[in-house]
């Protein structure tokens, strides 16, 4: 399964947002992948309009599905 879909999937479970340590945890649970693959990835659906990203504090990025798409 393509990481993009298994990140969309866990999303849905968590009712669409998450924060970016929770939501990788629960994709490596699923499909063992580096945090940069992560974050890459998160970025590339961020520019396609799957998500919405925004910086909660220091450290702390949250991660939403995107309500339009």
């Amino acid at each position: 399964m393509p990481l993009q879909e298994i990140i969309y999937r866990v999303l849905q479970l968590k009712n669409g947002i998450s924060t970016d340590k929770e939501l990788y945890e629960a994709v490596n649970n699923a499909a063992e992948v580096s945090y940069s693959e992560f974050l890459k990835t998160i970025m590339k659906m961020e520019l396609y309009g799957l998500l919405k990203t925004s910086l909660i504090k220091e450290d702390v990025l949250s991660i939403e599905l995107n309500k339009e798409s």
